[in-house]
């Protein structure tokens, strides 16, 4: 039996890593016992509630292609708090076949052992619910006395004993600039442009955020302005999560809003604050229009020099530099194009390619590489089989080492992770070439290449189909000419 072993804990503090350690002991002692392989462990530190683990979903897409026989857990609420959850991974272990075990022996599928699985699971979610419950009216006591309750306190301000002060850097200046640009009538992204220009710290920066940008952005200077707290008042309770097995957040009423007034210095005027608010309104309703169109290169256009994605411009009828379209000359050039001049070049390459394709040349090369390729796939084929026996044979050994006290529980997952690795990319390789040598027959390929040779000669029209076929990426440069990166090569151009 290959065991996937699933362990998850909530946080990363000490006493939930010596549950952590417990739980893999437990592990270790149950497969001992049973003789039975592990295939890998999943180990998340995070909320049951959330289908969002790394690990959980690494686990998922396992056990859809199959590659283990059992999911072992502690106990259900290892596995989810949330009864959707809890179905959707018994449903995908059915379908493929996999049993699931926990060890409270609550759940043993093996056993036949499931008919409280959907007791269980509804318990476990009430539980998290009523969990939830505490934790909000515990935040929301904290707030009506006047404490800041978020992990970070607003950009222009620092936290002193869960109250917010104004920080004692240029932070809280930045903040009035802003107020008095978008007034004087400068948009988020001129602004944004504005501040990082002049080396403003970004609100990442400030706290000191591994993944900082040098960038300040539109959204971050409409979250500024957007902040009640600037004039003093802590406003907190604004969102909410619809449920506990959601992460969906909804607004909350304003007068459902806890508002504590004056609990702080201010930094605005209730009167710019509020002359913001009735400004933003109504530049929000003169811009309303409908959802961008997705051009013909979106995705396929990179700035040469900043690596950037290229923008498509509609009264350029063509794509700029992302980079300089929202923050400036200072941190790149235009780098633009034409879309019916690039349209054109491609177009124009796909004919030319095509036109010097021998059909007589195509289908004899198509032949002697398809009785090549079979040669050399009967041979890898071999070689790995005989790999993964042999891999399967110290897999085996390790477990007998393993209940012998020969080697450690560390050596072991060591050792077995490793060996895991090796058969996965072993057994990928062996169903690739034997997918591959399926599929090496020439009739269809020479049926579909006099096809669609006809097709490309007479093409007039290049279609988001064909771009996506077609093209890697294309890199411009900054006097407008671009180097076109194309999937195919001139003989393999239709046998991709």
């Amino acid at each position: 039996m290959r065991c996937a072993v699933y362990i998850r804990v909530s946080t990363d503090k000490d006493e939930q890593k010596l549950s952590l350690e417990n739980q893999r002991s437990l592990f270790y002692q149950y497969l001992e016992d049973r003789g039975w392989d592990v295939f890998d462990f999943y180990v998340d530190v995070e909320s049951g509630t959330t289908d969002k683990r790394e690990n959980l979903s690494r686990l998922i897409k396992d056990a859809e292609t199959r590659k283990f026989d059992v999911i072992v857990a502690k106990e259900l609420s290892r596995l989810a708090r949330n009864g959707g959850l809890s179905y959707k991974i018994r449903d995908i272990a059915r379908d493929n076949s996999i049993h699931i075990i926990t060890l409270d022996n609550a759940i043993n599928t093996i056993e036949r052992k499931d008919e409280m699985f959907g007791l269980y699971a509804w318990m476990y979610e009430q539980e998290s619910q009523r969990t939830s419950t505490r934790i909000k009216a515990a935040l929301s006591s904290k707030a009506k006395k006047g404490e800041f309750k978020g992990s970070l306190p607003p950009y222009g301000y620092r936290l002193n004993s869960g109250k917010l002060v104004i920080a004692e850097d240029d932070t809280p200046n930045n903040v009035k600039r802003i107020y008095r640009m978008y007034l004087d009538g400068k948009g988020f992204d001129a602004i944004a442009r504005t501040l990082t220009r002049e080396g403003c710290p970004t609100p990442a920066q400030v706290v000191g955020k591994k993944n900082a940008g040098l960038y300040w952005h539109g959204t971050s200077v409409k979250k500024i302005l957007n902040n009640p707290h600037y004039v003093g008042d802590l406003v907190q309770g604004r969102q909410t999560t619809v449920s506990v097995t959601s992460k969906v957040r909804e607004e909350v009423p304003m007068e459902k809003q806890i508002v504590i007034a004056n609990a702080h210095q201010a930094i605005i005027s209730k009167e710019d604050f509020e002359a913001v608010q009735h400004y933003m309104a109504g530049r929000k309703r003169q811009k309303a229009k409908p959802k961008a169109k997705k051009h013909l290169f979106t995705n396929y256009l990179f700035c040469a020099d900043c690596g950037k994605a290229l923008w498509y411009v509609q009264y350029r009828k063509g794509y700029v530099c992302g980079n300089y379209y929202k923050h400036g000359k200072h941190v790149c050039s235009q780098h633009s194009v034409k879309e019916k001049q690039l349209t054109s070049v491609i177009i124009d390459d796909i004919r030319n390619i095509a036109e010097t394709l021998s059909e007589k040349e195509v289908m004899g090369r198509l032949e002697v590489k398809t009785l090549q390729v079979r040669k050399q796939a009967d041979k890898q084929i071999q070689s790995l089989q005989r790999r993964i026996e042999k891999m399967k044979e110290q897999k085996t050994g390790l477990i007998r080492l393993l209940a012998s006290g020969t080697i450690t529980e560390t050596e072991y997952k060591e050792a077995t992770e490793s060996g895991n690795a090796e058969l996965c990319i072993l057994h990928d390789q062996l169903k690739g070439i034997q997918s591959l040598q399926a599929s090496s027959g020439t009739g269809e390929s020479i049926v579909r290449l006099k096809k669609e040779l006809k097709h490309f000669m007479k093409l007039e029209e290049l279609t988001t189909e064909m771009v996506h076929r077609f093209i890697d990426k294309i890199e411009v440069q900054a006097d407008g000419s671009v180097n076109i990166h194309y999937k195919f090569t001139a003989t393999a151009l239709l046998t991709a």
